[in-house]
């Protein structure tokens, strides 16, 4: 007996249903051909899809115009695999067992045909990278065979992962010096305050873990650019941290796994970092993630009376960039 795929399905959300999410679920549906189910709503539907993205879709051969908005249910975000949300706020609902990635694209609402032209192809490319994901291989941008994009880190059990919110700032902050106190995190002794944390981080790139039943925050996740120049506009270093009392379960791989999902579906290439030797931890963590040892920098600085080397790793995107 074979057995029998299962399809995944994704779930795209905006407020109104009326652009964003229009285009994207009319997209996946054009580029998967049956091989994903597609859905989108808003939390607030409109009462007609946006013409003017009416128009730009129907320049692409794919008519919006029998389509109209309809309105979040939790029964759809039970159904996804992939939920995508698009500047919905707090109203969509978080499950356990879900993915949740959070787009931030401009809204087409009281723009022109020329100015939604642009968010389109956005979302296109996002939609495209998504696809490859879903079904199991990414096409590197050479043209060259697809090649398997390796079994993804599963969310625990108990457990979600969703994007990081100013509510959870005390608790994203004491996991953050917990892991500072530990000796082997960071050069670092003191966690910042939420608004030096709030500034240094890309706002589209972080995330955490929480316990589904308290809402407890149990790890995060959160990157920074490493230049301001513009050739490095797809490059971050990040940053990963678990409660002590959390280690173990598989929280670190999933949140890893969303910085990953959500950082190629920005166009970022690389993701890198320093980690001490002495964290062997981190650094098994890292590899089964993707990531390679780029090299080592000798007695780099004095931590704890003690000088230390830090281990250089990064990942390249087999998705977006060049790999």
């Amino acid at each position: 007996m074979t057995d029998v795929p299962e399809i995944p399905e994704v779930l795209f959300v905006c407020v109104h249903n009326a652009g964003r999410s229009q285009m994207a679920a009319a997209l996946l549906e054009h580029h998967a051909a049956g091989r994903v189910r597609v859905r989108s709503a808003g939390s607030a539907p409109a009462s007609e899809v946006n013409p003017a993205v009416v128009q730009v879709m129907g320049e692409l051969g794919i008519d919006l115009s029998a389509r109209s908005p309809k309105a979040l249910s939790g029964d759809a975000v039970r159904a996804a695999d992939v939920v995508v949300t698009m500047g919905c706020g707090d109203s969509c609902p978080v499950l356990p067992g879900r993915r949740y990635l959070d787009w931030r694209l401009p809204d087409p609402a009281g723009r022109s045909a020329d100015e939604i032209r642009p968010i389109r192809e956005e979302i296109d490319r996002r939609v495209r990278a998504l696809l490859d994901e879903l079904l199991g291989a990414v096409t590197p941008p050479d043209g060259r065979a697809p090649v398997p994009s390796g079994r993804r880190a599963p969310v625990p059990p108990g457990v979600t992962v969703r994007p990081m919110r100013s509510e959870d700032a005390d608790e994203v902050l004491a996991i953050y010096q917990a892991g500072l106190d530990g000796g082997d995190a960071s050069f670092e002794t003191e966690a910042p305050t939420w608004d030096a944390f709030d500034r240094a981080k890309l706002p589209a790139h972080r995330h955490v873990a929480a316990d589904t039943a308290t809402g407890r925050i149990l790890g995060w996740v959160a990157v920074t650019a490493v230049s301001g120049r513009c050739v490095y506009a797809g490059v971050v270093e990040h940053s990963v941290y678990v409660h002590p009392d959390h280690c173990g379960r598989g929280i670190a791989s999933a949140l890893l796994q969303a910085l990953i999902d959500s950082t190629e579906a920005d166009g970022i290439w690389t993701i890198q970092s320093g980690v001490f030797p002495e964290n062997t931890a981190s650094l098994r963590l890292h590899a089964k993630a993707g990531f390679r040892t780029v090299g080592v920098r000798e007695r780099l600085g004095r931590h704890h009376d003690r000088w230390r080397d830090v281990v250089l790793i990064e990942r390249r995107s087999a998705a977006t960039g060049t790999s």
